[in-house]
């Protein structure tokens, strides 16, 4: 779903009409500090009102005011960025980050991210709908109202009065008009009406509310000023400005005053330039009073009482305003409100680079030996079949640990820390780097962020981006500031994945510890068994030295009871030696072991949280590339990408 074009127009509307708030109270107080203000000075500034509501929709370059604050500047080491963050992280997303990956992997994955809906996309799409709709709702009661107007015509016919006809000549040619508008008679009409900007039609009410003599003179010379001053043409664009900001009540509210500051101006006109008297004027107004104002056209008769009671009272006579303070007034509203604004943040300072943390590789922990400490392999003499040796278990194979976390490499001059995806190989279409005091956060190959900063530098901030061989910088802070916040939350992700990886090699640093206890028990009870072996072997010399011995006891009646016995109590008092050594070690080995168990859980544990920390840091690497192909079409269409 394309919403490069519905955004941009959706902000030009908010913020256009927050400045049609500020412009509408500015021209308001003005007129309530000033009410010696003439009518006709007050109908332009309010007729600036709608310059500015249309001109800021349709205005895709407005004028920059940094008075917001400046964005706090995220500042990471190198290590932070390698050590921190690649070392924890799920493979697939390490691999986008630093290219570790292959390149046809990291299309796939920069794909299947490019081609994700974001929320903001659903709502600019439902908020683009709602405005469109209420605009054509306006548009079509705009229609609506013209076929009434044609119908009014057509019910009409020309006034057949020639003298009537040559007067409004006269009259016409004295107000400077090149050609009369045509006069036509109406008994639907109860007040004089001008209606059709480009062909306008003069209607005369005819019938019981014609109208005769001095009465008839004020009417046509209102009409008439009305057409001198081109009121017709002047009022579309107020008209145009409601249709489009039709849910903006200041806006309406401004649309009105403009209409009673016109119709003011004209009384004022006739009454002053021509002569009229004041008395005969105000007869006129009660005398036509309060009528419905006519479609596409303006009307003597005022809309309301409220507006009849106003343009009475505008015709006593006050002081006049004097005119070079009406210019300067006119001036300065069309200075300071008028041209479109858009308030943006400071530039950030730079911030200080944060010194490289040096953290020194833990040493591997040995390995288990698998053979004596002198390192001699030991050869059991194989015993005779009686009596047998004690079984001895087998000693439990020490744990490996896990490997230790690579030592960040020293940065230097030339070197860059660049976050995003980095692709290896020249074959990218299109690819951006953001760079923000001397960090990279990219979605381009190695080239691209070589380019970006001969290019552009390395302080920043600025957005620079390449569509096919055409390369461009935008340095707008209102636009680069949502980016920089997404990379900002991904790298304070990969600060907390590094500090999940640092416990975690912490915990395996404990758990190798372990196994080498393991291994010193293991080794203990297999010297035990050793000793145990060699009296095996010496009772088993004995044994057969007694059987010599029992030999010729028999030949020389010599009695071998006491060598028997002295063979059994050494047999029994070996056999509880190994079965002590055996329990005391037995008992360590099964601590380790609960210990073991342990530490397991809570790396299972940190393991969950890596994975649930990776998932989030793979949804704002796809956010981040949502908000970057946002950011370059806003540029494009706003004329804030400069061609490098």
């Amino acid at each position: 779903m394309d919403t490069t074009m519905l955004i941009p127009m959706l902000e030009r509307l908010g913020w256009t009409s927050l400045q049609t708030v500020l412009l509408v109270a500015l021209v308001y107080g003005l007129c309530r500090a000033l009410p010696s203000l003439s009518a006709s000075t007050r109908c332009r500034l309010w007729w600036l009102v709608s310059l500015q509501a249309v001109l800021g929709l349709f205005w895709s370059q407005p004028l920059q005011l940094a008075w917001l604050p400046a964005p706090q500047a995220v500042a990471m080491s190198a290590t932070d960025l390698a050590a921190d963050a690649i070392h924890p992280m799920a493979p697939e997303l390490s691999a986008n980050l630093l290219a570790t990956a292959p390149i046809d992997q990291a299309h796939d994955i920069a794909a299947s991210i490019g081609s994700g809906v974001s929320p903001m996309a659903w709502w600019a799409m439902a908020l683009a709908a709602l405005w469109l709709s209420g605009v054509l709702v306006m548009a079509w009661r705009t229609f609506g109202e013209w076929r009434q107007c044609r119908a009014l015509l057509a019910a009409s016919h020309p006034c057949e009065d020639a003298a009537l006809v040559q007067a409004l000549q006269l009259a016409a040619d004295a107000h400077g008009l090149r050609r009369a508008p045509r006069l036509w008679m109406s008994e639907q009409v109860d007040a004089p009406q001008l209606v059709g900007p480009l062909r306008p039609v003069l209607l005369l009410p005819a019938g019981a509310n014609a109208l005769q003599g001095d009465a008839l003179d004020l009417a046509l010379t209102h009409e008439l000023q009305h057409m001198q001053r081109r009121d017709l043409q002047w009022g579309l664009l107020p008209a145009l400005a409601q249709h489009l900001f039709f849910f903006h009540p200041l806006l309406r509210l401004a649309v009105r005053e403009y209409a009673q500051a016109r119709e003011e101006a004209v009384d004022a006109a006739v009454v002053g330039q021509h002569g009229a008297s004041r008395h005969a004027y105000g007869r006129l107004l009660l005398q036509l009073g309060v009528a419905p104002q006519p479609h596409l056209g303006v009307a003597s008769a005022a809309p309301s009482t409220t507006s009849l009671k106003r343009r009475l009272m505008s015709l006593q006579p006050r002081r006049a305003c004097p005119r070079i303070l009406a210019i300067g007034l006119t001036a300065l509203v069309v200075a300071v409100g008028v041209a479109p604004m858009r308030l943006v943040a400071a530039p950030a300072p730079p911030a200080p680079p944060a010194p490289p943390k040096v953290v020194p590789a833990p040493p591997a922990p040995p390995a288990a030996p698998a053979v004596p400490a002198n390192g001699v392999h030991l050869v059991m003499p194989k015993p005779p079949a009686p009596p047998a040796a004690p079984s001895v278990p087998a000693a439990p194979s020490a744990p490996s640990a896990p490997p230790a976390p690579p030592a960040p490499p020293a940065e230097d001059d030339d070197s860059y820390t660049t976050v995003g995806e980095l692709h290896l190989g020249n074959d990218l279409e299109r690819g951006h780097v953001l760079i923000d005091h001397g960090r990279s956060y990219a979605s381009a190959t190695i080239d691209d962020i070589q380019q970006a900063r001969r290019d552009v530098g390395r302080d920043g901030p600025v957005l620079w981006f390449r569509e096919g061989n055409k390369r461009y910088a935008v340095r707008d802070p209102a636009l680069i500031q949502p980016l920089q916040r997404v990379y900002a939350q991904s790298a304070e992700l990969g600060r907390q994945q590094g500090q999940l990886g640092r416990e975690q090699g912490v915990l395996g640093r404990q758990q190798g510890e372990l196994g080498r206890k393991q291994a010193v028990h293991a080794r203990e009870i297999s010297r035990v068994a050793t000793q145990v072996a060699s009296r095996a072997v010496r009772e088993s010399d004995i044994n057969r030295q007694g059987a010599a011995e029992a030999a010729r006891a028999a030949r020389g009646a010599v009695d071998d009871a006491a060598i028997a016995r002295q063979a059994a109590a050494e047999a029994r008092l070996a056999m509880r030696e190994v079965q002590a050594v055996q329990d005391a070690h037995s008992h360590d080995i099964s601590e380790l072991a609960n210990q073991q168990a342990q530490l397991g859980l809570r790396q299972a544990a940190l393991g969950s949280q890596q994975a649930e920390l990776g998932e989030r840091q793979a949804q704002l690497q796809a956010q981040a590339s949502a908000q970057a192909k946002q950011v370059i079409a806003r540029a494009m269409a706003s004329g804030k990408a400069q061609q490098l």
